[in-house]
């Protein structure tokens, strides 16, 4: 089997385990909310951007800032404080929006900070005790990656986005948005 080098890292890593653009499945784009760390898997982000003016839809579900144009397509925007009852927090220089592909649709989400890229072996991931564990939180949370001192959420980006975060063309025009370009 062909291997593949991670730079800066001794270890390798089977060609299977790495995609198209070279980002291994255990490489986690590490996000702050709440002070606490999450990571998504890096393979799932096309890009990360600083914050830019959001188009508000009218009647969109509370976790929704909105829709940008995103390069002439439209994706919605997911505030994750919001959308995981965290306390509201105002926008800063820090502020960013992840963008991922989800179900064939851009979607942002609205992060405090992006600190970095890590790998996380699957051998320093664990699951989330029992009892910390609700029948919500299950779903998007595949359990917490151990490094040194630092406990990083690890979330599932597919299970994370709920068909609520999709807000397309159609439902923009139904709900009688105007969107600008950003």
């Amino acid at each position: 089997m062909a291997r593949a080098s991670v730079p800066g890292d001794v270890n390798e890593v089977a060609a299977d385990d790495v995609d198209e653009e070279g980002i291994e499945q255990d490489q986690y784009l590490v996000f702050t909310a709440m002070g606490q760390e999450f990571g998504i898997q890096a393979m799932r982000v096309q890009e990360i951007s600083a914050v830019v003016e959001v188009t508000r839809v009218p009647r969109a579900p509370a976790s929704i800032e909105g829709i940008l144009n995103l390069r002439g397509r439209l994706a919605s925007v997911v505030n994750f404080r919001k959308k995981f009852g965290f306390e509201p927090r105002p926008q800063d220089e820090d502020t960013r929006i992840i963008i991922v592909e989800h179900r064939g649709f851009p979607i942002g989400i609205l992060v405090d900070s992006v600190e970095e890229v890590i790998r996380i072996p699957d051998e320093k991931v664990q699951k989330l005790p029992e009892a910390t564990v609700t029948t919500g939180s299950e779903e998007y949370l595949t359990g917490v990656g151990l490094l040194d001192k630092r406990l990083i959420v690890l979330l599932d980006a597919d299970r994370l986005l709920s068909k609520a975060d999709l807000l397309d063309a159609d439902a923009v025009r139904r709900a009688g948005g105007n969107p600008q370009p950003a």
